[in-house]
């Protein structure tokens, strides 16, 4: 089959670079022909004229394979862009095959082709409002080939319809348009899909058809996810880490001053944990670390962020909070959680930890000074032989006369939370 292939090659503007001598047969170019333009080859009877679309399509970087009538013959197109060496388009590879005679192998070779891209092709002519689709197009939306009166946009997602609507405004009067959106297909699942349109016109100037295309993106858009929630997640522990936080802490004080409602930042630091590492191994320590992550994530609202900044450093956000007193009683709850020892490869490990609070607007005013004060009062908890709380000072501004408020002073040592064992078999650290 391969030596009856018709070959050729262009430009980005669609000029005919090289072309096969078995194509310049069937198109009836001469040797001496001057500059020829795709559309030269090929003297399409399909009023979609979607050969020259296709190669459009080819230059924006898909790959393309499907079916067209040029010359009073069917032929099985396969396009591609030809790319430079740092990756750029620099025109279009092309091959075609006659499919006169094709037997029933051909055509599921062509929509296995479809299949195996995840694209199919429709086509509306405007004149009389039939739609015809291709066999991967019908295989994609769980739908008979034949349908005559489809409606494309009954696939859109009810959630992404309105925003496919505004596209199609926004391109009105325009040749072409894309859109990625998600379609529901007639079985019920959802995928999401790259389609682009482009409309044709007669020789007259009238649009007579329109053409599109619908790329199964769906994989694409699962791996821009996951590298999305890989840059704002801690790759041990699966928390957030710094730049998700600092993100969600941005957002919560922009609450807090819409409602008038308190948060506070926890940081915490898991006491003696590097000489534990360094004894035990790194893999071991790292289990400790995703059990603690499991404790303090169970011990939490869910409106509220453990995250993991790195280390044996943790930070907690407590949002929508009444009093600084509660940020306190949170810390209390958190150390609590931390009682019960972890059994890790049947060792029992205790964990102490040190907190430090500071609490929004009562200690600062950003989000930077927040996480910057509890930190401070961590470490202060820590000088003191940690396994404890402190909140950090009001700031001047936020002091009221009742300066013996529970949520606006600094804890004494009898309002830390010390971490206590009496299991001699355990190890603590």
């Amino acid at each position: 089959m391969l030596d009856q292939a018709l070959v050729w090659n262009t430009d980005v503007n669609l000029q005919v670079t090289s072309l096969t001598a078995r194509l310049r047969g069937f198109a009836g170019v001469g040797e001496h022909a001057g500059a020829l333009h795709v559309s030269d080859l090929w003297e399409s009877s399909d009023p979609s004229d979607m050969i020259l679309a296709a190669h459009q399509w080819a230059l924006e970087g898909e790959t393309l394979s499907y079916e067209a009538i040029a010359h009073n013959t069917r032929l099985r197109f396969e396009l591609a862009p030809l790319v430079d060496a740092r990756g750029g388009v620099i025109g279009v590879s092309g091959r075609a095959v006659e499919l006169r005679g094709a037997t029933a192998m051909d055509a599921r070779a062509i929509s296995a082709a479809e299949r195996t891209i995840g694209m199919g092709t429709w086509y509306e002519d405007l004149r009389t409002g039939i739609v015809t689709i291709s066999e991967g197009l019908a295989g994609m939306l769980g739908t008979p080939r034949h349908t005559m009166r489809l409606d494309i946009r009954a696939y859109d997602h009810p959630e992404d319809s309105a925003r496919v609507a505004r596209t199609l405004t926004e391109f009105e009067g325009e040749d072409a348009y894309s859109s990625d959106h998600r379609i529901l297909c007639a079985d019920g699942r959802v995928r999401s899909v790259r389609e682009r349109v482009r409309t044709v016109y007669d020789e007259r100037g009238v649009a007579i058809a329109r053409v599109g295309t619908l790329l199964d993106i769906s994989d694409l858009k699962e791996r821009e996810a996951r590298l999305s929630e890989l840059a704002l997640c801690d790759a041990l522990t699966r928390l957030p880490n710094r730049p998700a936080f600092e993100e969600r802490l941005e957002s919560a004080i922009a609450r807090c001053l819409r409602n008038e409602r308190r948060c506070a930042v926890l940081f915490i630091d898991l006491d003696g944990f590097k000489a534990l590492n360094d004894r035990y191994g790194h893999a071991f320590g790292d289990r400790i670390l995703i059990g603690v992550a499991d404790r303090l994530s169970r011990h939490v609202r869910a409106s509220d962020t453990v995250a993991r900044f790195g280390g044996d450093e943790f930070v907690v956000l407590i949002d929508d909070l009444f009093t600084d007193e509660a940020a306190v009683d949170a810390a209390r709850k958190i150390l609590r959680s931390l009682d019960e020892p972890l059994v890790i490869d049947g060792t029992t490990i205790c964990v102490r930890a040190s907190v430090g609070v500071a609490t929004y607007p009562g200690s600062g005013a950003t989000a930077r000074d927040l996480m910057d004060l509890a930190d401070r009062e961590m470490y202060a908890v820590k000088r003191n032989g940690g396994g404890g709380i402190k909140l950090a000072s009001p700031r001047k501004e936020t002091v009221s006369a009742n300066t013996e408020k529970a949520g606006c002073r600094t804890l004494s040592s009898t309002d830390q939370h010390h971490f206590v064992t009496t299991e001699s078999a355990s190890r603590s650290f």
